[in-house]
């Protein structure tokens, strides 16, 4: 009789947590939303530990807690992580101003983007073996939230953006001198893409008046991307991409060229939208194991998909292409944001910011 009581247990055990299981349709950046992707910034911003460390090592001296070598952005799991999970919360606060988590937001930026601490982060940033650190993701990452605390209407975001201005000046100028060594474009589906950071890029230097770096992104673009045709979208997700490289492309330059520019390039670029040709983005990426930080990383895959999709389907003329585009991306942001919980710390470090971002486009 216990065998049998305890079989009904385990049924009606596994019952409810498959109930717990998210399956939400129409997302969006409501306040309810706002609060549950906020937490987990807020949670991981000033968490040391677990940490993957990004330098190398070049004497003992530098053998010390990463905390304290780079003060601001120790938290969630790596340094580009924190820079992004101060950007979600800056966003968060500026659109949902009186959201119940409004204090505590308040409390990690103050202690975080000091004066004091951002300038051991423009110290460390000096060193020689410092100068490809975070190259170009985290610096993208780091322009993006300046330029969102440049938009805020806030005395203490105005404060916090002149504290960091001395440090996103040198790495507006490191990526100016980059580009004129980079012979050709990165095309990974991970951090080094370089068509991904020069998006982040382009919005950070419309709103900080960056001219400079602007054309320099929009003449090496047009360089190294304007001739491109076929895109392999067929060889596309490799097994721990976060980002799709033919979309991340596409994306970059439907902001950089006027409309007629865009669809003639995209034409060639991806040729066809059909089931056939474009299957493997119309499809969401298959996560066998959310939990895994490798494998987890198509989560946010599914979120970079949606948004570079509403990108380009803000461009082109075909209505047909237009709403195959948005529904595609509407079904990516779903299945992304009912898996992205149950990726434990592994993703949550990341995902609300990729989700925040999505949601907000």
């Amino acid at each position: 009789m216990r065998k049998y009581i305890y079989i009904i247990i385990l049924i009606f055990s596994s019952c409810t947590n498959i109930d717990k299981k998210k399956n939400i349709q129409n997302v969006s950046l409501d306040e309810n939303t706002a609060k549950e992707l906020v937490s987990l910034s807020i949670k991981c911003v000033d968490q040391k530990y677990p940490y993957k460390i990004g330098y190398r090592f070049i004497e003992e001296e530098w053998i010390r807690p990463h905390y304290e070598v780079t003060p601001s952005f120790y938290g969630c799991w790596d340094w580009h992580s924190a820079v992004h999970g101060h950007w979600a919360m800056v966003k968060i606060i500026k659109d949902f101003p009186e959201i119940s988590e409004r204090e505590i937001i308040l409390e990690k930026l103050g202690k975080n983007l000091s004066k004091e601490n951002l300038s051991k982060e423009y110290e460390f940033f000096q060193n020689d073996f410092a100068k490809g650190f975070e190259r170009t993701y985290g610096w993208a990452w780091l322009m993006k939230l300046y330029s969102e605390l440049l938009t805020w209407e806030n005395e203490k975001g105005r404060e916090w953006a002149s504290n960091m201005k001395p440090l996103v000046d040198l790495l507006s100028e490191r990526t100016m001198l980059f580009l004129d060594r980079l012979s050709t474009p990165l095309r990974p589906g991970t951090h080094a893409n370089t068509a991904f950071s020069f998006s982040l890029m382009v919005e950070y230097a419309i709103i900080a008046e960056d001219y400079k770096l602007l054309n320099k992104i929009k003449n090496y673009s047009i360089k190294n991307f304007m001739l491109d045709t076929n895109c392999p979208v067929s060889y596309e997700p490799s097994g721990t991409d976060f980002l799709s490289p033919c979309l991340a492309e596409a994306s970059l330059m439907s902001s950089i060229l006027n409309e007629s520019e865009f669809n003639n390039w995209f034409k060639k670029f991806i040729p066809s939208l059909d089931k056939k040709h474009f299957a493997n983005i119309i499809n969401p990426p298959i996560v066998l194991d959310p939990e895994d930080p490798g494998i987890g990383h198509l989560i946010g895959l599914m979120f970079h998909r949606s948004w570079t999709l509403k990108d380009i389907a803000s461009k082109v003329k075909s209505n047909s292409e237009k709403k195959l585009l948005l529904d595609i991306a509407k079904n990516h942001s779903e299945k992304g944001y009912n898996i992205m919980f149950e990726s434990g710390y592994g993703g949550e470090h990341w995902l609300a910011t990729f989700a925040i971002y999505n949601f907000s486009k």
